[in-house]
């Protein structure tokens, strides 16, 4: 039956790659929290296994993106909708997504603060008894080097296009990472990027990506840095575009 299924599904016919590394840095303490603890604490901070560095994960970046995309393009009572996240998330068959969002770990060993907090009642609004939680958080300043690579069949445009709103927001800090954000944590920005193209439909580039160090973490030496990245993908937005401001559109 597995076998049947792949028969017949569409394969991509990628035309183009295009990798974003990005290095962000923390404005506030954050909450990197898997939910699991051990110890003492409640929520601890993901860590990557072997460096004890802090590990943000891809997804937690995708759905910040994704739900950013969405009140940007259609504002805040529409359905969701978007070419660079695939399908809906109720759509079991719909399209993968074409962005590729990389795990990544903080530049250095992190420094922790610990806060504490209490569960409130949803209804009541008030603090429930013997609710008190401790959790670990980053601090501000921490600097995670972050990957994208954007897998390109058609749609280039709309798809380069969603890509910038998303990584604009996340560069001039209006999209939050991490649990807890109602209360202010994982504010952070983007402060320079490195772009690399590849025409897959051209040898020497399909050979070039092959041999591209994706694993290796940070900016490559001696590649263009850019400050925004409007200009990184040469595509400029315009600001009426923004519907977030526009709920009831």
């Amino acid at each position: 039956m597995i076998h049947e299924c792949l028969r017949y599904r569409n394969h991509r016919h990628i035309t183009e790659r295009i990798i974003i590394k990005g290095r962000l840095v923390l404005d506030t303490p954050t909450c990197l929290g898997s939910g699991d603890a051990d110890g003492d604490t409640d929520l601890v901070i993901l860590r990557d296994s072997i460096e004890d560095k802090a590990l943000l994960m891809g997804s937690s970046i995708a759905g910040a993106l994704r739900n950013y995309l969405r009140d940007y393009k259609y504002g805040y009572n529409a359905e969701e909708i978007s070419v660079l996240f695939g399908g809906q998330r109720s759509d079991e068959e719909g399209e993968q997504s074409p962005l590729i969002i990389n795990d990544a770990i903080s530049n250095t060993v992190p420094h922790i603060e610990l806060r504490d907090g209490v569960k409130i009642n949803s209804i009541t609004r008030t603090a429930e008894d013997r609710q008190k939680y401790d959790l670990e958080l980053l601090e501000a300043g921490t600097q995670f080097d972050i990957c994208f690579e954007l897998l390109i069949e058609n749609n280039r445009e709309q798809l380069i296009r969603e890509l910038v709103i998303v990584l604009e927001g996340l560069e001039n800090g209006k999209i939050s990472v991490g649990m807890k954000k109602q209360r202010g944590f994982g504010l952070c920005h983007v402060e320079e990027w490195q772009v690399f193209k590849f025409d897959l439909r051209k040898s020497d580039e399909r050979i070039a990506w092959l041999n591209f160090e994706h694993w290796q973490p940070g900016f490559l030496p001696n590649h263009p840095t850019h400050e925004s990245i409007e200009e990184a993908l040469g595509l400029f937005l315009d600001e009426k575009e923004d519907k977030r401001e526009s709920p009831n559109h």
